[in-house]
């Protein structure tokens, strides 16, 4: 599956240099060493290298879903019905799951922590997501795991090398600067600064890959560009529609605009006060316009956020 046409490619003078493998960067003398002897001077280099699932001894015959061949093969055996067994009850494992018991399978979930996606949605959300799946058949097994598993979900690593400052990730600022001059990084394989945040992240989730890095070719082409977007995905299970905004980052209380489990209804994380992310059940618009509100930096109390008739747009005036 092309990314874009090899047409493409031409019309823009790129030369594109598919099964080639790179095994050394060559810092010093600014000349890639590839694997079947070749080499490749560069002048700005950027590490686009992206994440891998995070595989687990014992489950090399499990899916693992990162490429277009386990798609295939996922989808082949959500076709063949029967059961299915996955561990991880992160947003891919509860979307397979979500899908598998659409499509009629008998499905188990195996999850070592005490909710689903509890590190991200926190303890309530986690149970109201755990209890939407067992009310559509799914069985939940939490504060377990399994010795065999159908599918795997357990995250992903980041596809690191040698050279650059490495922090669960390529460590760079917010253009995508490394920490060796004129090499670059972009994508889920880096860990960017953040302003909103003061502090490094990283997010797996595709659009924040592409968006940030389309920051950093501008910059590498001269443009100086900061990534400055605040993080935001999505996730479809069953008929809830889940939106995020954040990185994921520790809060110490959280407050809910509309009724908690009764879609729409958000539930906002603040830490020492200041928001820094929100969850929206079936409720796009809320979401839409707390990313505004978070990236303008504009302050907003506990009181607004939690009434549905205050406008959160009025915050950016």
């Amino acid at each position: 599956m092309p990314l874009r046409p090899k047409a493409q490619y031409e019309q823009l003078a790129i030369d594109l240099e598919l099964g080639r493998k790179v095994v050394d960067l060559g810092l010093e003398d600014r000349r890639v060493l590839l694997e079947d002897g070749g080499t490749i001077g560069w002048d700005i280099l950027c590490l686009a290298t992206g994440s891998d699932s995070r595989r687990l001894p014992g489950f090399e015959d499990a899916l693992y879903l990162r490429d277009l061949d386990q798609a295939v093969r996922l989808k082949e055996r959500l076709d063949e019905g029967g059961a299915l067994d996955i561990l991880g009850a992160g947003f891919i494992g509860c979307e397979v799951a979500a899908a598998a018991a659409q499509k009629g399978l008998r499905v188990r979930v195996f999850e070592a922590l005490a909710q689903p996606l509890v590190r991200v949605l926190g303890p309530e959300l986690g149970a109201y997501l755990a209890g939407a799946h067992r009310e559509h058949g799914v069985e939940m097994r939490l504060n377990t795991t399994t010795s065999t598993a159908d599918l795997v979900a357990v995250g992903s690593v980041p596809r690191t090398m040698d050279g650059p400052e490495l922090d669960n990730g390529i460590a760079v600022d917010q253009s995508g600067r490394t920490s060796i001059p004129s090499v670059f990084a972009a994508g889920d394989v880096t860990r960017f600064f953040h302003p909103l945040y003061q502090s490094r992240i990283r997010v797996e989730h595709f659009q924040t890959s592409e968006r940030q890095g389309f920051a950093v070719g501008r910059t590498m082409a001269g443009a100086p560009t900061d990534y400055t977007e605040v993080p935001w995905f999505w996730s479809d299970q069953y008929d809830l529609n889940i939106q995020y905004v954040g990185a994921g980052l520790a809060w110490d209380s959280t407050v809910t605009r509309g009724d908690f489990g009764k879609p729409p209804f958000t539930v906002f994380y603040l830490a020492g006060g200041a928001l820094i992310a929100a969850t929206g059940i079936n409720d796009h618009h809320t979401i839409a316009r707390v990313r505004r509100v978070m990236e303008a930096r504009k302050s907003v109390t506990t009181q607004q956020l939690e009434d549905p008739s205050f406008d959160l747009r009025r915050a950016l005036a």
